[in-house]
């Protein structure tokens, strides 16, 4: 009987110092998990800042491309775009655009990835193949008529994620607005582009070009309505784009649910755009892979 005791009395002591030993290791790797979640947090907040772009310290310089981009799109981009919106029917151009679109998912999924966004990687996974079965290899988008609709991620979001400033705003010649930073990953993707790889390795140097035309000329003729829209009665063409850019480029670091802006970044802002809108609004001859 008297061992019985010693036995219930060890092990109730024994429990109070499993607590008191375990408490501390339990409490140090929550701390351990928030201070994680906070520095990803900080970081985040770090890199989808646009405060620097914002400032638009190179405006002189963005000025003098944004003129060279107008004259070269009215003068090259625009006049085959106009016709092609023209002469070709509603439901192809859709086609060929819901094509170019369809080959972007790899890398929407790959981005998703990398930012920790596995729900988005796994939607790119599940557009791809099913607008590849049912779609008419990518020309049909059936996955937005199930209810799922494309989540773009692209490599500037990804180095936002990671706490990668956006550098200066600037106005690159011929893709339009971007920053330092999305431009560079703008030229990277551009140069990893499936429809490149794929079009070099089935399609002679001529067809490849004829390729890369059409797909510009698609863009384009997609942005005709939309940037003229944007730029009437703009009393500054050149600020009323960097502004509409500025509040996109926000939306979609954000997933389409950016902050409340305090920055006055023009006087002439733009009514807000809705979630995952499309690349550029400008009218600018701007060509994303």
């Amino acid at each position: 009987m008297a061992a019985g005791m010693e036995q219930r009395l060890s092990a109730g002591t024994a429990a109070p110092r499993d607590i008191r030993v375990r408490l501390p290791a339990l409490l140090a790797l929550a701390l351990l998990v928030a201070g994680c979640a906070t520095t990803a947090e900080q970081r985040f907040a770090r890199g989808a800042s646009l405060d620097r772009a914002g400032e638009d310290r190179l405006e002189t310089l963005n000025r003098r491309v944004h003129a060279f981009n107008t004259e070269l799109d009215r003068l090259v981009v625009r006049p085959p775009a106009a016709a092609y919106r023209a002469a070709v029917p509603s439901p192809m151009r859709r086609a060929v655009n819901n094509f170019y679109r369809h080959l972007g998912e790899p890398l929407n999924g790959l981005n998703a990835v990398a930012q920790g966004k596995p729900q988005s990687a796994f939607r790119a996974l599940d557009r791809f193949v099913i607008n590849t079965v049912l779609g008419g290899v990518g020309t049909i988008d059936e996955a937005s008529q199930m209810g799922l609709d494309e989540q773009r991620h692209d490599l500037g979001q990804t180095l936002a994620v990671w706490g990668i400033p956006s550098g200066p705003f600037l106005m690159l010649p011929v893709f339009g607005p971007s920053t330092l930073r999305d431009g560079i990953s703008l030229v990277t993707e551009f140069l990893v582009d499936p429809v490149g790889f794929g079009s070099g390795a089935i399609l002679n140097n001529t067809q490849s070009t004829m390729q890369i035309l059409v797909r510009v000329i698609d863009q384009r003729a997609e942005l005709i309505e939309r940037g003229e829209q944007i730029r009437r009665g703009s009393a500054d063409d050149y600020a009323t784009i960097r502004s509409a850019w500025l509040q996109l480029r926000l939306a979609e670091l954000y997933d389409g649910n950016p902050p409340l802006m305090d920055e006055d970044w023009d006087d002439e802002e733009p009514e807000p755009t809705e979630a995952t809108p499309d690349p550029d609004p400008t009218g600018s001859p701007m060509v994303r892979p």
